[in-house]
């Protein structure tokens, strides 16, 4: 499960790591330590019309292009990779191959039993670049909102203890692949969607003012003894 999530980083230095298109206009990007669902995260999308990787922000939690309305469609801030092809919230983004990529510096994940928060990143502390799907809902008066999903897999074994989830976390070498820049079959994609190798990743406590969504501030990431 990803239920929160965090990107502080100037987003100078994550355009120079996305690689995005120099003709992509910089979005007005708010670090946030504490990201929930429903709030605006940053993605990265191949541009239908040029092929480019263009940065995209999008509300967290997707809104099928068919829903009747923008209220929160369901649980669908997370997508499950063994249905995301025929679960009713996901399956025509799939197929319109609306794939993305959710940027984040990590995420936070709760301990099942004390519900004890624990911040989760990659080892090296480099971007936390997640596998997502996302839509676009136009409502009847014109309104455009594009939304996302991250994609869960099972857990791997640094995540087990405190969730049987996690997000898909995606290497490098595989982001063109889930763009579409290069070319992959529906099973080479499915591949990708699996647990990221525990020992590329670090878990730490944290206090439990992340538990409120309200709360913002690299004092959130700061461990603490339990």
């Amino acid at each position: 499960m990803c239920a929160r999530a965090r990107l502080p980083e100037d987003y100078s230095e994550i355009n120079i790591k996305l690689r995005f298109d120099d003709l992509a206009p910089a979005p007005n990007l708010r670090p946030s330590w504490n990201i929930a669902p429903t709030q605006d995260v940053l993605t990265a999308i191949r541009e239908p019309k040029t092929g480019a990787r263009w940065p995209r922000i999008m509300r967290w939690g997707l809104i099928p292009a068919w829903a009747k309305d923008a209220k929160p469609w369901g649980r669908t801030f997370n997508a499950r990779c063994e249905s995301i092809d025929t679960t009713a919230a996901f399956r025509s983004a799939w197929k319109a191959g609306h794939r993305c990529l959710v940027v984040t510096d990590g995420f936070y994940e709760w301990r099942k039993g004390d519900n004890q928060p624990f911040a989760v990143a990659r080892a090296n502390d480099q971007l936390t670049v997640m596998a997502g799907l996302w839509d676009t809902w136009v409502s009847p008066a014109g309104e455009t909102i594009r939304s996302c999903a991250i994609i869960t897999c099972p857990a791997n074994e640094l995540i087990a203890p405190l969730h049987d989830r996690m997000p898909v976390i995606l290497a490098e070498e595989d982001w063109p692949k889930w763009l579409g820049e290069t070319p992959a079959t529906a099973a080479e994609l499915k591949a990708l969607l699996r647990p990221y190798p525990a020992d590329r990743m670090k878990l730490w406590p944290v206090a439990r003012d992340v538990n409120n969504w309200r709360n913002d501030g690299p004092h959130l990431i700061e461990p603490i003894a339990v």
